[in-house]
């Protein structure tokens, strides 16, 4: 209420998600989706592989029209030097020619000075940002630790069973429970790492089960000034203890135990995500990095002209390259490694999310042993009905990729005539789920490149054995179109064609091949 009712003052850029001045709520944040778009398998790689001709998540991009300035620049400096070099052989030169000659040899000598400048400060900030990006991933990977712990002792100490209330058996009570603390959990880390993305998206977490819309919980996250992982740490240590002491949940021998443990995990949670807002907004003095791009583009710049009276026409390339190497790290270390949440080729956090969220839960659901029986028959007598908190995240994960939707547009699902409406009620209910996936991409299409070939030879048997060559299907008639459409159901309910989605690619390449005969 405070926040939209004091005049609002502009606010200076820069990465800090909460700043002291004054703005409204709605731009308090920037609200964008926790995962970072794209595939991010163009970022990744295999050990061993060769990544020479590999483009995408490199520095190339960033560094190549610096490298193609530089290649440009070293061809005229060649140019220009060529007659100059002639002339000092004839010793035909004047007094302009000969200072311009002497210029280039100069710039060699200069390029030396500045060689062991920029190696020594170069390296130096590489090696901050490096161990500076290493310890955030370390951070992260102790919030992840301090959740399974927690998870841990839930599933080992919270199996006590309390007392029927509300004609809610007790065993009913001690699975919800479970449940709730492992919720707050994965509630915590989520909004810990929404905080470095600069991202206070509630409407995600409400989409996967992490937080339920107008409840108390979300009014008190969207009044909040701060990112909330604080106020939810705290949350599950007071209904921690109140499973513990109140509904007797845990076993009087471990309560002190269990509970220390339990307030030190979340200390140590809020403790990580406070040194990784720190790293975030805390960036590195910015006399430094001045400095640094200060004398690494006047090397690239000098490079041209240094390396031409040593090297003359093959400097032309050999200046590219050591551009990419100066310049390259520099844009390393001031772009990628500096804020590991901010681009693509970051850390996935939401891959790291979602395999904490699923150790959690299966540690809930797993542990004690005796407990899985149980919960299965609770299951099955509709006593025990609660949805997944792993559901929301595997849902994202089978999505399809957006360069892929359009297969499942055109394919019309199976019952639809070639012209029906596939974007009917049931149409999507009837699409085939496995067609589309980065992964099966590849299988689908070899699969499809079969099924056409199968279909040809087909096609080819069939207009072999006709009087005429071409003569009944080159009329195109009503007699011609039966006979593809009878042919396209006989060949599409074959048992090779065991995939679903394979069936109709199948039915959709014999359609177009059949009407492009008739």
């Amino acid at each position: 209420r405070l926040l939209n009712s004091s005049p609002a003052r502009p606010c200076p850029p820069g990465p800090l998600p909460l700043r002291a001045c004054t703005r409204t709520r709605e731009a308090a944040m920037v609200y964008t989706r926790i995962t970072q778009p794209g595939q991010r398998r163009e970022y990744s790689y295999k050990p061993g592989e060769t990544l020479l001709f590999r483009l995408s998540g490199t520095v190339i991009p960033a560094v190549w029209h610096m490298s193609l300035l530089t290649c440009v620049v070293t061809f005229f400096a060649c140019v220009i030097y060529e007659p100059l070099r002639q002339g000092s052989k004839d010793q035909a030169l004047g007094q302009r020619e000969k200072l311009l000659l002497n210029l280039f040899r100069d710039m060699e000598k200069v390029m030396q000075y500045f060689t062991g400048f920029v190696t020594f400060i170069l390296g130096f900030f590489n090696s901050i940002v490096f161990n500076r990006w290493w310890h955030m991933r370390e951070l992260i990977g102790n919030i992840v630790e301090a959740g399974q712990n927690t998870a841990m002792h839930i599933a080992v100490f919270f199996v006590k069973e309390p007392p029927a209330r509300d004609g809610v058996d007790g065993a009913v009570q001690l699975q919800r429970s479970r449940r709730e603390l492992i919720r707050l959990l994965a509630l915590g880390q989520a909004l810990a790492l929404q905080a470095c993305h600069r991202v206070r998206d509630h409407t995600w977490l409400i989409n996967r089960g992490l937080l339920v819309r107008d409840s108390e919980e979300h009014m008190v996250l969207q009044n909040l000034a701060s990112p909330g992982y604080n106020e939810v740490f705290c949350w599950y240590i007071a209904k921690a203890y109140k499973f513990m002491g109140e509904d007797g949940m845990v076993d009087e021998k471990v309560f002190s135990s269990v509970l220390y443990s339990q307030r030190w995990s979340m200390l140590s949670s809020s403790n990580h995500s406070e040194d990784l807002m720190m790293h975030l907004n805390q960036q590195i003095p910015v006399a430094y990095t001045h400095l640094l791009e200060l004398m690494t583009k006047l090397y690239v710049l000098i490079t041209p002209l240094a390396l031409v009276p040593s090297l003359l026409w093959v400097a032309i390339p050999v200046a590219p390259l050591v551009t990419l190497f100066f310049y390259g790290f520099f844009r390393l270390g001031t772009t990628m490694l500096m804020d590991p949440f901010q681009k693509d080729s970051g850390f996935d956090t939401e891959a790291l999310l979602m395999a904490s969220i699923l150790n959690m839960e299966s540690l809930e659901r797993n542990v004690p042993l005796s407990w899985v029986a149980r919960r299965r028959r609770l299951e099955e007598q509709g006593v025990y009905q609660e949805k997944s908190l792993s559901a929301g995240f595997l849902a994202d994960a089978d999505a399809s990729p957006p360069r892929h939707a359009r297969l499942a547009r055109v394919l019309p699902p199976p019952g639809l005539g070639p012209h029906e409406d596939a974007s009917s009620e049931n149409a999507d209910s009837a699409r085939p789920p496995d067609v589309i996936g980065d992964v099966r991409c590849g299988q689908h299409r070899r699969q499809r490149q079969r099924q056409r070939r199968r279909q040809r030879r087909h096609q080819r048997r069939r207009l072999g054995g006709q009087s005429g060559g071409r003569g009944r299907w080159a009329g195109g008639g009503p007699e011609s179109e039966e006979e593809t459409r009878s042919c396209v159901h006989l060949t599409a309910d074959k048992s090779s064609v065991r995939d679903r989605g394979a069936k109709i690619i199948y039915q959709e390449s014999a359609r177009a091949v059949g009407a492009c005969v008739a």
